[in-house]
């Protein structure tokens, strides 16, 4: 089991048994007294807990100040506030693990001179902060305050220890920055250690950040129900499990503990409506002036564009949505499915019933649930930006919104429809994808949070038809006060669409993930690859890798996947314009399968900085300028010498085109099974050629001949406008004399030059140019010290000083994956790929000519 599904499956359980601590806790409790209390809530704690939701935004500000402080950076004070305020109004509405607050801070920070590591130094100080006030105030609770005795809670040693443990924490954190001044190193990054006076600082604005957010829910509470100090003490512990769980927003945990940590203090119905006001007024409010300032900030960004001022909001959505809207659909959908298991409003119900027969408010509350759970299930595929999602996504909203007004006059939940149904149709543009819904795999977060929400559904229809007595005839009384039968029939309607759904995904036929190009692949390919002034591309003229279009053909990118590596060899092919949307076309199909994205050999760096990739070189490949190349000097004496040789012994050069390729074909089959037999390896490939007749066939091949008898060939790649010309396949027979392979490379190299070409690339030298300097990343020094002691491996810097004779430009060549420290398996299944596995990953075979690897 992965991380992230283990993960998910702790959250799940947890979840599922602070539910069945909450139907413990609530069990005698009336939900229209609850709401009563909701409703009754005075005026004045109303502005109270407003205003102390305004001065704890205010705080939160804090962190970001302490930040820039941290990082020795100024900027305007306001630029700060508002842009801590937005982010933690996205990061604390739809938590964390969802939309994280980084990407505002991205957004608004970037555009005003941070760069991308002082950026990940600011997100790292806001994050220690978070948390050194809660584990200082939530350790000082567990110690002062002992849990009260409940067979759920910990015993008392147990709550103890942890917060000596928790409050050991941050008095550690402040001792180390008395201690330590030299940077901490994590993988490339370094980060200073801050001095003592800004963790004193960090310290004291996150302990003010929670007091004051726990007094917004204290103020909203009945006055002297519980003193303030007993109140924070749970408050806290109550977050803290809540973080810990790594349920979304500690939904449903925070509540749960609330209400048995304060139980004998506070009635269990004033404390639920206070629950349920302080989320409101804490989290939505909040959530929704930002998104207002967003989508304000967004038009104004927009609006020397004419074309686009009209469309802010989409355009908005389009960058932050699908995943957000994605949200919004999965919390509409749990909404449909909440309002199918709790009764109607009966003053709302009995004017319906005057008005429409039974049947169809019945079969409209059926339909509600359905669409409810069908709305669980397409969120995920609003979140791969799919075009058919978005169909059925306004096709079930739609439902909803017609289902809610009809099964009961529910217009609060179709308006609440209605907005999401907007925004969705307002951004049509960021659903692009026209792939199949069921291809890709499901992770197990959104299974897992799928089974939340129903059984969350399930849950309250229980709790809330506690009091009637089950009887088989509940399934088939239809009246107008039948609510707990409505509740049972619209749970199985929805239950009966999730298992078809899991039935189709489990029986349907297994995508590929990485399908083989067809001929007509093949073809485009080619016409794309000939417009090119670079000459790799042609690699995808092999066959071996699998080729991802843009829709409209006019490029792509070739990659190979190798276990959960999914990797694409070099840039995208095609136009400039082209690339940014390949490579973000190429991350959504990694995501669709949970594979882990990577691009080798890579050249436009800023393409995978902007995506937030992490680069990493891996070599230098080598150029001869064929302008500046010539025979003549001291400098070109050993070329002459070899050329001069072979000419003695009566060998000739010529360079056969595709149209004459087939006369040559089984010869030069020949040669490669020679030379593969002298090897005693098997073929390669993915990032080198291998010996493939369609292949050669599309290519010029240069030979080396004596007496009519071939003694080796290279297939040439040629560039667009004479830009570049390379090679890829080089081989020779066994019997050939010393040099043979030096001498078809001058004479290429001249060819070049005679046809007017600009350089001639002779491949690429593995981790040269990679040092091991103290300064530098773990796998710099890594990578330097494989170089400099590695020769015996493979040769690192004997292809080098081969490649360095003919005086080349030496250009860096990278990687690109998400994180650093997946680069060893990365690395191995990069070697597997070329290999054609692992096993033959330590199999002598042949070092490609061109320094492959």
């Amino acid at each position: 089991m992965t991380r992230s599904a283990a993960v998910s499956v702790a959250g799940a359980a947890v979840f599922l048994i602070v539910l069945a601590a909450l139907r413990f806790e609530l069990r005698s409790i009336d939900p229209a007294a609850v709401w009563a209390e909701i409703v009754a809530v005075p005026r004045d704690r109303l502005s109270s807990a407003a205003g102390l939701t305004a001065l704890n935004y205010v705080a939160l500000t804090g962190y970001d100040f302490i930040a820039f402080a941290y990082v020795g950076k100024r900027l305007a004070r306001w630029r700060v506030m508002l842009t801590s305020f937005l982010s933690y109004a996205v990061a604390n509405s739809l938590s964390l693990a969802m939309l994280s607050g980084a990407s505002v801070r991205y957004r608004f920070y970037s555009r005003w001179g941070v760069t991308a590591e002082e950026l990940s130094r600011i997100v790292f100080s806001y994050a220690v902060t978070f948390w050194l006030g809660l584990f200082a105030l939530g350790g000082l609770s567990l110690l002062a305050l002992p849990l009260p005795a409940d067979p759920r809670l910990p015993r008392a040693d147990l709550a103890r220890a942890g917060g000596i443990a928790l409050l050991l924490l941050p008095l550690a954190y402040v001792a180390v920055t008395i201690v330590r001044r030299s940077p901490l190193r994590i993988g490339r990054f370094s980060l200073p250690v801050p001095t003592p006076r800004v963790a004193l600082a960090q310290l004291a604005v996150s302990v003010v950040d929670w007091v004051l957010a726990g007094a917004v829910l204290f103020v909203l509470l009945p006055r002297d129900a519980v003193p303030f100090l007993r109140f924070i003490g749970a408050f806290l512990i109550s977050i803290l499990a809540g973080n810990i769980s790594h349920v979304p927003g500690g939904l449903g945990v925070f509540e749960g503990l609330m209400l048995v940590l304060l139980r004998g203090s506070v009635d269990q119905k004033p404390l639920l409506a206070a629950l349920v006001v302080y989320r409101a007024v804490y989290y939505l409010i909040p959530l929704a002036v930002a998104t207002a300032i967003l989508v304000a900030d967004e038009a104004v960004r927009r609006r020397d564009a004419a074309v686009r001022a009209g469309r802010a909001l989409a355009r908005c959505a389009e960058r932050y949505t699908p995943r957000a809207l994605a949200i919004f659909t999965f919390v509409a959908g749990v909404v449909l499915l909440l309002s199918g298991a709790t009764p109607a409003q009966q003053g709302r119900l009995l004017w319906m019933g005057e008005l429409l027969p039974l049947g169809v408010i019945e079969a409209s509350h059926f339909l509600a649930s359905v669409a409810g759970a069908g709305l669980l299930v397409v969120s995920q595929g609003l979140a791969r930006r799919l075009d058919g999602a978005y169909y059925i996504t306004a096709t079930l909203m739609s439902v909803g919104i017609a289902t809610s007004l009809v099964k009961g006059f529910d217009f609060e939940e179709a308006a609440l429809l209605a907005v999401v149904l907007t925004l969705l149709v307002r951004a049509r543009g960021a659903f692009d994808r026209r792939a199949a819904f069921f291809e890709t795999r499901f992770s197990a977060a959104w299974i897992a949070s799928v089974l939340l929400a129903v059984a969350a559904s399930l849950w309250l229809g229980f709790f809330v038809f506690e009091h009637v007595e089950y009887s088989h005839d509940l399934w088939w009384q239809f009246e107008l006060r039948g609510d707990a039968s409505r509740f049972l029939r619209a749970s199985v309607g929805a239950g009966v669409l999730l298992f078809v759904v899991a039935l189709t995904r489990l029986i349907g036929v297994a995508p590929h993930e990485a399908p083989p190009p067809t001929p007509a692949d093949l073809d485009d390919a080619a016409r794309i690859i000939t417009a090119q002034r670079a000459t790799s591309p042609y690699l995808a003229l092999g066959g071996d890798k699998s080729l991802l279009f843009d829709d409209e053909r006019t490029g792509f990118v070739m990659y190979g996947v190798q276990g959960r590596t999914w990797v694409a060899l070099g840039d995208p092919v095609g136009p400039e314009d082209r690339a940014g949307p390949l490579i973000r076309a190429f991350l959504d199909r990694c995501s669709d399968f949970g594979g882990v994205p990577v691009f080798y050999q890579v050249q436009r760096l800023h393409h995978y900085v902007d995506v937030g990739m992490t680069l990493v070189k891996i070599g230098e490949e080598a150029k001869v300028d064929l302008r500046a190349f010539t025979l003549q000097g001291g400098h070109g004496a050993k070329f002459r010498k070899v050329i001069r040789r072979f000419e003695r012994d009566g060998a000739t050069f010529r360079v056969v085109s595709p149209a004459d390729g087939p006369s040559v074909i089984a010869e030069l089959r020949e040669v490669s099974n020679e030379w593969l037999a002298v090897k005693a390896g098997a073929e390669k490939g993915f990032s080198v050629g291998h010996f493939d007749e369609a292949y050669l066939s599309r290519l010029p091949i240069a030979v080396l001949e004596q007496g009519g008898r071939i003694l080796a060939f290279a297939n040439l790649w040629p560039g667009a406008d004479r830009g570049e010309l390379s090679i890829d396949l080089m081989r020779h027979r066994r019997d050939v004399p010393n040099g043979v392979m030096e001498a078809l490379f001058v004479h290429m190299i001249l060819w070049g030059q005679a046809e007017g070409y600009r350089w001639f690339v002779l491949g690429m030298a593995p981790l040269a140019g990679v040092t091991a300097s103290p300064v530098h990343s773990l796998w710099n020094r890594i990578g330097g010290f494989v170089y400099e002691h590695g020769e015996s491996l493979y040769g690192f810097q004997g292809l080098r000083a081969y490649k360095d004779k003919f005086d080349p430009v030496w250009e860096p060549r990278y990687l690109a994956c998400a994180r650093s420290w997946q680069l060893p398996r990365v690395l191995a299944d990069i070697s597997a790929l070329v290999a054609g596995g692992y096993r033959r990953i330590f199999l002598k075979g042949p070092v490609p000519a061109k320094g492959h690897v």
